[in-house]
């Protein structure tokens, strides 16, 4: 964070909140959704006091170059943000570096995930914590002439 917020703005926890309720579809499809600042998205926020309000700038990243959600994440941040109280001007940005890693994701998160994974793997059985899900089995030819 830099800056300060004007009396009675948002603050950096506040503006992260908000972000939150945005849900990574990725999250969705690992069985734990997560919002963006669980996920370690929000890479910046910025909070500048002006006369009766706090202008913004807040800097979002993907998970992996080539990850088509990184618009709509900028769109629906922009409009969330828009609509908080003493809000100004607001600023998102979509960061360059691509640079995540699951290492960004909170440790809240992490552990709830990893809890979910192993939860799913006891609901499996006992032989899903440490073999493979699926094993192929060969089987002989359709039509095939034993001698």
């Amino acid at each position: 964070m830099t800056g300060r917020a004007a009396p009675g703005g948002p603050t950096e926890d506040g503006v992260r909140a908000a972000l939150n309720t945005i849900v990574d579809p990725c999250s969705v499809g690992a069985g734990s959704p997560a919002g963006l600042d669980d996920m370690g998205l929000i890479r910046r926020v910025e909070l500048t006091g002006t006369a009766g309000a706090t202008d913004l700038r807040v800097v979002i990243g993907v998970t992996e170059y080539g990850c088509l959600m990184g618009a709509p994440f900028a769109m629906e941040a922009y409009r969330l943000l828009e609509a908080l109280p003493g809000v100004g001007a607001v600023q998102v940005e979509l960061d360059q570096e691509f640079d995540w890693l699951p290492e960004d994701m909170s440790p809240a998160y992490r552990a709830r995930l990893e809890h979910g994974h192993l939860e799913g793997r006891r609901r499996l059985g006992p032989g899903a914590l440490g073999f493979p899900l699926l094993t192929i089995t060969p089987s002989p030819a359709v039509g095939a002439v034993s001698r």
